[in-house]
């Protein structure tokens, strides 16, 4: 498989990936089991997801870099907090349709001003089109 080929391919499990862990919130919401397996569900969706990113590594050329395993970690640190804290919102009573555009809305801000601030990326029009479509889809997704 062709080096761009590969890339396409992680990319997509990494976007299914990141849909399943908020929809999955959403369903044991639905259903009123986040108080009685919210730590479960994040036990099993991150012990998941890390044999996924491991087996990934593993079909990978070239073995393991430390600073590639530290940000890993850094990333799925964060991510778990992320969803810990929509759990714990969805759990007092907060409408999904408040937590959720605000959980992606939040990562979206934050990779593109991380991006900006930090790196010292430009954002081109293409850039500025992507996040504008972000944005439009949480306000549509939020009168739903």
């Amino acid at each position: 498989m062709s080096r761009s080929g590969q890339w396409m391919r992680l990319m997509m499990i990494a976007f299914v990936m990141n849909g399943l862990g908020p929809f999955g919130l959403k369903v044991m919401a639905e259903r009123g089991l986040l108080q009685q397996f919210h730590f479960q569900y994040l036990l099993w969706w991150y012990a998941g997801s890390g044999i996924l990113s491991f087996s990934a590594f593993l079909f990978e050329s070239g073995g393991f870099a430390v600073r590639e395993v530290a940000i890993a970690f850094g990333i799925g640190t964060a991510s778990f907090g992320g969803q810990l804290f929509s759990l714990l919102a969805l759990e007092r009573g907060v409408p999904g349709y408040i937590v959720f555009p605000i959980t992606t809305g939040g990562n979206l801000f934050i990779v593109a001003a991380g991006g900006v601030l930090i790196y010292n990326e430009r954002i081109g029009r293409y850039g500025i089109a992507g996040i504008a479509v972000g944005v439009l889809s949480l306000v549509l997704l939020s009168f739903g």
